[in-house]
């Protein structure tokens, strides 16, 4: 029987629950106590479950996104992934992806997420500026976003993603800048740099809706300068952006994210 190549399949895997919900935040996310947590998993696995099993088909990345997927105990997380595995041939190389926050992080997690196969991890930091984290509505510090990328590079994660937003209140060009360096002198392997939405429905947009309060946003001719200085900075650090607004370190670009714009 001849040996067909399998067709590469991406998993997106959703986990809504989150510490506390961002003031900007207008993804299906929020605050839910373990029970909740626990009962989600299990429809889930549940979904799973009733899917097709794809035999033509090698899941070659799969995202785990939300909310923020390190706030349940791994073991859900271990558990879904185990599943899919035992249902859909994984591609050996899969690049596998969990979002998490700093100060929801300690060593027996992460080591755990290791242990199920995931190899890339995202941190949402956002701002290093405590003043600016503080008016985003994040509940860390820059002092524990920094014991959380040591922690995840102690326990074996060789590929990490940074996020960081540009046009926060208040923010300037040159604190802009200065948050480029300081991220990228860590040596992430992969930096998303985005700039703040207001989304309605968010206390963001209660509170600038109709142009109120619009001078404490960067104005448009500031928000370019620092799209601008964006790829320069982190040009100079080694990045290479190869997306609007992704930037990667040569051979780090994010698997999962290129496979949206080439309809994988």
């Amino acid at each position: 029987m001849e040996n067909k190549a399998k067709k590469p399949l991406e998993l997106y895997i959703h986990v809504p629950f989150c510490v506390k919900k961002c003031d900007y935040c207008d993804f299906l996310s929020g605050p839910a106590g373990k029970e909740r947590q626990a009962e989600y998993f299990q429809a889930l696995q549940r979904e799973v479950a009733s899917v097709p099993d794809f035999p033509d088909r090698e899941i070659t990345t799969v995202f785990i996104g939300g909310g923020t997927p390190s706030v349940p105990d791994p073991a859900l997380i271990g558990a879904v992934l185990d599943q899919i595995r035992n249902k859909v041939f994984m591609a050996p190389d899969a690049e596998i992806t969990i979002e998490a926050n700093p100060g929801t992080l300690y060593k027996e997690k992460l080591e755990d997420y290791l242990e199920h196969g995931v190899n890339r991890l995202s941190l949402g930091l956002q701002s290093p500026q405590n003043r600016e984290l503080k008016i985003l509505g994040r509940i860390h510090t820059w002092e524990e976003f920094l014991e959380s990328f040591s922690l995840a590079r102690e326990a074996g994660f060789s590929n990490i993603n940074i996020d960081l937003m540009s046009g926060i209140p208040f923010q300037t060009l040159d604190g802009w800048k200065e948050s480029l360096e300081k991220v990228a002198g860590l040596g992430p392997e992969h930096i998303s740099a985005y700039s703040l939405i207001i989304e309605e429905g968010t206390p963001f947009y209660e509170r600038y809706r109709d142009a109120r309060h619009e001078e404490e946003l960067p104005d448009e001719e500031t928000e370019r300068q620092m799209y601008h200085y964006t790829r320069e900075i982190l040009g100079a650090y080694g990045y290479r952006r190869y997306e609007i607004s992704n930037y990667a370190k040569e051979g780090f670009e994010c698997r999962h994210n290129l496979g949206y714009w080439n309809r994988t």
